[in-house]
């Protein structure tokens, strides 16, 4: 199979949907390719999309969860257990990565919090026509799409905040969390509404929109707040499809660019061809295409910094044991606040106290797991510190397997993380327990923003240096770490990048 578009977008989460939605809404032919499938949610179904898999509860918990193991000693670098399966698991040296496989990508894993960079002057002096003040408009514009919100507090129940009144640090602003729940008017009855695209959705319901999926759609994910209208205007998607290499196309082809990828549903392979190709399948995947394409015989050369400067956000993940024997903790929001101590009880002296949040695990009601490990579940909470790591490390491809290089000493923050949360112990006298290893579900870098070549992999268009027309539209573009959820900066990059590629592409359509 072979055809031609304007533009092909490698991945559907905050960097190619919105991309790739952003860009057919101008009236730009777009193909969408997508290796995960559909998940069978209340609002997918109201979009008549046909082949859906299930989250993982219940017993898919065991056969949809995990799609791919990666490590370089497993044979080929990685063995897949279920196409369909909900996240990718990457074991590297110094950090592990978690990855999304779905259509709407990391939408359906992210616990819904939609702030900006804690620290401000992000985009500051990253490259020519970026900065704080410019990105601000994309980010505003994502927020309106995303009816992002900040709960009431009667949305929050088992607040921290009213648990340790008096120990934790409970300022008001420590409250204002932007998110993208639509919160119901009566929390023990939400209710079905109608968007504006004409997709049918269920009000957050407590326990159920989380980190696993929101089956209901309570939480706002990227399959219908962002592609059911784009798909309405011509967006073509191709889901349960994987970009295997991304080459210059030969003379007497169509387009720039040929896209080499396998159809998941057929097994069949197939070659695409565009003008334009907008990789965004989620950082590590990014750089394995792009390795990958830069690498094989014949292939698109350049990028010598490509891999470089990669790194895992701080992220760093926990669970404490409130120990609560008199409810369900899990019927509740993903995140109910942040965690910070007084203060005077501020183990970390005049540095900055890292950004964590504490919410709900997911409800163990249907998961096939011993029932002492449900109540651990129920009696207490996730914790996820943020914060900005060195993001020095390197991702490279050897022999055909993906390999991470990460040094996690290199990075204060994870001492700093860790002390707050012993203090945060000490303080509760209620035990916070974390893993020494860093687990990153934010990796960032690696393909990152430069003002040329010898700085970095893209310019501040996101357009690859040396490959016209060729894009990064997600985190592995991003220059340094976003040292809080990164979900809404990947967005306000990716509305940027369209936004620049929409106005280029109609200058060029006109001088025609």
């Amino acid at each position: 199979m072979s055809d031609f578009t304007d533009v092909i977008v490698i991945g559907s989460g905050f960097g190619g949907a919105i991309s790739a939605s952003r860009i057919t809404e101008a009236g730009i032919k777009v193909k969408l390719i997508e290796r995960g499938p559909w998940r069978d949610s209340l609002p997918v179904q109201s979009m008549g999309i046909k082949n859906r898999a299930p989250f993982p509860t219940g017993w898919a918990h065991l056969t949809h969860l995990v799609r791919t193991l990666r490590n370089s000693k497993i044979p080929g670098g990685r063995m897949t257990l279920n196409k369909k399966g909900f996240m990718e698991l990457h074991v590297g040296k110094g950090l592990n990565v978690i990855c999304s496989s779905n259509v709407g990508g990391g939408s359906h894993i992210y616990s819904g919090l939609n702030v900006k960079p804690p620290a401000p002057g992000y985009w500051d002096g990253v490259a020519d026509g970026l900065s704080d003040d410019t990105m601000d408009p994309h980010y505003q514009r994502v927020f309106d799409r995303m009816q992002s919100t900040v709960p009431e507090p009667r949305h929050v129940r088992q607040s921290v905040q009213e648990r340790f009144k008096g120990t934790l640090d409970t300022a008001p602003e420590i409250d204002q969390i932007q998110m993208g729940l639509l919160f119901a008017d009566d929390l023990d009855n939400p209710k079905e509404v109608v968007t504006e695209d004409g997709v049918t959705r269920r009000e957050a319901t407590l326990g159920e929109d989380g980190n696993l999926g929101s089956p209901g759609g309570g939480k706002a994910t990227l399959d219908f707040m962002y592609l059911a209208r784009a798909m309405k205007q011509g967006l073509e998607i191709l889901d349960q499809r994987e970009a295997l290499t991304v080459r210059k196309a030969p003379a007497d082809a169509p387009g720039r660019y040929r896209v080499n990828l396998e159809n998941h549903y057929t097994g069949e392979f197939e070659s695409h061809y565009a003008n334009n190709v907008i990789v965004a399948a989620g950082t590590l995947n990014t750089l394995h295409l792009l390795l990958r394409s830069r690498d094989v015989k014949d292939g698109l050369g350049g990028m010598p910094r490509l891999g470089q400067r990669f790194g895992g956000n701080g992220d760093f993940f926990g669970y404490w044991n409130l120990n609560d024997r008199t409810q369900d903790l899990t019927k509740s929001n993903p995140v109910r606040s942040l965690l910070r101590l007084q203060e005077d009880d501020n183990p970390l002296s005049n540095r900055p106290t890292p950004m964590i949040a504490e919410g709900a695990l997911p409800s163990p009601d249907d998961l096939p797991i011993p029932r002492w490990l449900k109540n651990k579940f129920r009696r207490g909470s996730f914790v996820a510190g943020m914060g900005p790591d060195a993001q020095d490390g390197t991702v490279t491809l050897e022999n055909g397997k993906l390999k991470i290089d990460y040094k996690p000493e290199n990075s204060p923050i994870f001492d700093d993380i860790k002390d707050t949360m012993d203090g945060v112990s000490e303080k509760t006298g209620k035990k916070l327990y974390y893993i020494q290893r860093p687990t990153s579900v934010h990796p960032t870098g690696g393909a990152c923003i430069g003002r040329s070549l010898d700085e970095g992999v893209v310019d501040s268009n996101g357009e690859v240096f040396g490959h016209p027309g060729l894009y990064v539209a997600d985190a592995a573009a991003l220059p340094n770490p976003v040292g809080g959820p990164p979900a809404m900066t990947i967005a306000a990059w990716a509305d940027h990048l369209a936004e620049q590629f929409i106005a280029k592409f109609q200058a060029a359509e006109a001088a025609q």
